[in-house]
């Protein structure tokens, strides 16, 4: 079969369009919701140390929302919280109870490599996105 030149035009253009898209695709902002964990065993202590965030997408009045579960871990695991998530321009904040310091607000930023900012009392955080410290057990980590 010999492509004739108007075929072969629109050969390229449809490769150009494609192109186009997944670029366009890719340079889009990082999605809000994953799990978001610098939790880590203390194998000599035995004990958990580290901040793990799950941001959940929900609709609330016809818009998309964010809450996140929260759980602190200075030794042994708090109970998780669920806060409810403000999203500006660009960044995200919350408040949480943090088991010492009490109430503390987070003011950050999600990109594709995880989240990062500033806790009230505890200073900069970064919580790579990835896997919850509770998964371990099933990827056999």
């Amino acid at each position: 079969m010999h492509l004739r030149h108007p075929d072969l035009a629109f050969i390229r253009l449809s490769v150009a369009l494609l192109a186009s898209a997944v670029i366009c695709a890719a340079a889009e902002a990082a999605k809000l919701q994953g799990i978001y964990s610098n939790m880590e065993p203390s194998v000599e202590q035995g004990e958990l140390i580290g901040i793990e965030v799950f941001v959940v997408p929900h609709v609330e009045d016809d818009e998309v929302a964010y809450v996140a579960l929260v759980q602190f871990s200075d030794g042994l695991p708090t109970r998780p919280q669920l806060v409810d998530l403000a999203i500006q321009d660009d960044g995200i904040s919350f408040s949480a109870v943090h088991p010492i310091e009490g109430e503390i607000g987070f003011t950050g930023s999600i990109d594709a490599e995880g989240l990062t900012g500033r806790f009230d009392a505890l200073g900069e955080v970064s919580l790579p996105r990835g896997e919850s410290i509770w998964q371990w057990g099933a990827s056999g980590r």
